[in-house]
């Protein structure tokens, strides 16, 4: 008897563990959150990247298309007293890129002359650019800084000397 009456009570005791979740309970647990933790941060990156693909791919195209420009000045002639103005000075551009461009601005000596000019591949601007400087004077041997700006953002700068 006393081998049923120890068998009894050790059932009974079992049936009263004193541990919480079993091991492999609290494996399943942490393996669900996690899924679930998951699941949830790829759809918030999903739609995450969604909502900034369409401003990443329009600037990658547009500077893809604005590296086809290449915008060459040829020659800038400077000239003096012509009666009413100080000085003149006349820029030639010449596209050597791959597709049209047109000119938005020229800079010389950070002085700002805006213009809107098309120049197409493998031409020199048909009519070069004029610009009356007034209250400049050209020195011999000074340095002049010319800049030609495109409307797409191609920048190009050269020195010339009168």
């Amino acid at each position: 008897m006393s081998l049923v009456k120890w068998a009894k009570n050790r059932i009974e005791r079992n049936r009263k563990s004193k541990r919480g979740i079993a091991t492999i309970m609290a494996n399943l647990t942490m393996l669900v959150i996690v899924v679930s933790l998951s699941s949830l941060l790829f759809v918030w990156a999903i739609s995450s990247f969604g909502a900034y693909q369409g401003g990443a791919g329009y600037w990658f195209s547009s500077r893809s298309i604005a590296n086809q420009e290449r915008v060459s000045v040829e020659n800038a002639f400077f000239t003096g007293s012509c009666g009413t103005c100080n000085n003149i000075i006349k820029v030639y551009v010449r596209n050597v890129g791959t597709i049209p461009f047109t000119i938005a601005s020229v800079y010389v000596n950070s002085t700002l002359f805006q213009f809107s000019q098309t120049v197409n591949v493998g031409n020199v601007t048909t009519t070069p650019l004029t610009m009356t400087l007034s209250g400049t004077t050209w020195a011999h041997n000074d340095i002049q800084k010319i800049t030609v700006a495109t409307v797409r953002g191609t920048i190009t700068t050269t020195t010339w000397v009168p």
